[in-house]
């Protein structure tokens, strides 16, 4: 699967992975997309290389550098937790495009809840790094989103519903503001479940897709131990937060962060759904069960 040309979606495709894979020296041919979401992350099969293209904005640069520090930080931690993105001068700017390159890593077998919490559980008990990291800011990325599909020629979101998830963003942000997390705040992953895990030569388990790293509540990790629309059995869930060695579901207040993170999510499908029909579908689906309250809804990720 390839993408031609950049997409109504805002993700960079097939020109700019070209012309960003010449200023590196890397060869694109037959370049197969992984996946669609925030970033368009493509394998170069030639060099065992994943590349991730996100928009040429303030804030995508900014996410770059970061993710790249970080990552190049905690791989020289005793206990390595994140996987490091290959030699070089990163990230790339180029043709509206910011790239990072990565080593391919397989994830196979599968990883288990309690292997995605021994990364966490190490990342929560370090101290902040020696250089500036930014601060959590909840639901930014959905009201980017709601923000490019308003200067589209025909938007995705219809009126009512972008007034409804505009109020109920800035509901969630000012309770978010006022609440007291139990965990304190230090350096988290921010997007911390079992997709973003591969396994390295030593066969341990390391966290990758860290643009959204930050300072905030150490909560924010465990969102693997909330139920939520996706329905993770309670097994699975329980033995992640055992693992871990704290239960969220302790917190009465963890229902705040469900809900901020399941409005989060759709700002990918925003800027999808233009160029992705089922991505639409998915949208509106997630919509309406939540502007209904409806838990009982089953989604479906798509890339």
């Amino acid at each position: 699967m390839a993408l031609s040309n950049r997409q109504d979606s805002g993700l960079p495709g097939l020109p700019a992975l070209w012309e960003v894979c010449r200023i590196v020296g890397a060869d694109p041919t037959d370049a197969r997309l992984l996946h669609q979401r925030s970033n368009a992350v493509f394998l170069l099969p030639r060099e065992d290389v994943v590349v991730r293209l996100a928009p040429d904005t303030p804030v995508r640069r900014r996410r770059a550098r970061t993710c790249v520090d970080i990552t190049r930080w905690l791989a020289g931690q005793p206990e390595p937790i994140a996987l490091p993105p290959v030699p070089g001068e990163q990230p790339v700017v180029a043709v509206g495009a910011v790239a990072t390159f990565w080593p391919y890593l397989p994830t196979t077998p599968a990883p288990s809840p309690a292997d995605l919490a021994v990364p966490l559980r190490r990342l929560h008990a370090l101290s902040a790094p020696p250089f500036p990291v930014p601060r959590y800011q909840p639901l930014q990325r959905l009201f980017e989103a709601v923000d490019l599909d308003q200067q589209r020629p025909h938007p995705t979101v219809a009126d009512d519903d972008r007034a409804w998830l505009l109020d109920r963003a800035h509901t969630l942000v000012g309770t978010f503001t006022t609440t007291a997390f139990p965990l304190g705040e230090g350096l988290v992953h921010a997007d911390a479940h079992s997709e973003n895990l591969v396994r390295d030569a030593d066969g341990r388990w390391l966290l990758v897709d860290w643009d959204g790293t930050c300072l905030g509540p150490r909560e924010l990790d465990l969102l693997t131990g909330i139920p939520d629309h996706f329905h993770t059995p309670e097994t699975d869930r329980k033995r992640f937060l055992t693992a871990y060695g704290y239960n969220i579901l302790d917190w009465p207040d963890w229902p705040l962060l469900r809900d901020i993170t399941e409005l989060h999510a759709i700002g990918a499908y925003i800027r999808l759904a233009p160029s992705k029909p089922t991505a639409a579908v998915e949208l509106h689906h997630r919509i309406r069960s939540l502007r209904t309250g409806d838990r009982s809804a089953r989604w479906h990720a798509i890339s």
